[in-house]
């Protein structure tokens, strides 16, 4: 089913929060449609991928709110296995452009009683990658699966827009992926990076 539901929190530009729904759609006509449903709020957005439809959304609210997501995550350091939880921050920044918005996403993670951190604006692969880096752990999780690919058009969305090829034959890893168009058309598309499952293979060296 390409929808979705997921209860997350609503903070305030004081920080108080209240917990809402965000309701993910992908449309048959690749675009993304989002519905965030709480007391006395109503608001949807309708965008080519779900990152984009993530800022319309948020431009909506009010000045200084952002949603917090919680992602569970297995994680390896050595022989040593966790279940961690991630907090994740999304707020709309104007810190290049004042007429261009832009998503500023926040990582957090208490890890063994540290609490680690990183942020990016725009691009949540860099603030993934840079705290499973300050952590050093590896995060078990989609986008570093060898099963699961994306494509590089420039505007890939690599919180929402993996393709898991799990299940795709007579694979060709080593080709670029606009050589390979017939393995994503056989992939399972619209998956979160946080996501994990069975068939979950550590990819070698894989860097945002």
């Amino acid at each position: 089913m390409n929808e979705r539901i997921v209860t997350i929190k609503l903070i305030d530009d004081k920080g108080h929060s209240q917990d809402t729904n965000l309701y993910v759609r992908f449309r048959e006509d690749n675009t993304v449609h989002l519905i965030l449903v709480g007391n006395s709020l109503y608001l949807e957005s309708n965008e080519a991928t779900y990152v984009q439809s993530l800022l319309e959304l948020i431009t909506k609210l009010p000045e200084g709110y952002q949603l917090k997501f919680l992602n569970s995550v297995q994680s390896t350091n050595g022989n040593s296995i966790d279940i961690l939880t991630v907090e994740e921050y999304i707020a709309v920044t104007r810190q290049y452009d004042p007429d261009e918005p832009q998503l500023r996403f926040r990582l957090m993670c208490d890890f063994r009683g540290i609490v680690f951190e990183a942020e990016a604006i725009e691009d949540f692969s860099i603030a993934l990658q840079a705290l499973q880096d300050k952590m050093d752990v590896s995060f078990n999780i989609c986008a570093y699966c060898s099963n699961a690919d994306f494509r590089s058009t420039g505007g890939e969305d690599l919180r929402q827009g993996w393709f898991c090829l799990r299940d795709v034959s007579n694979r060709h890893p080593d080709l670029p992926w606009f050589q390979r168009e017939d393995e994503f058309q056989e992939a399972y598309s619209n998956v979160n990076a946080f996501h994990w499952c069975p068939s979950f293979v550590k990819a070698v060296d894989r860097m945002f």
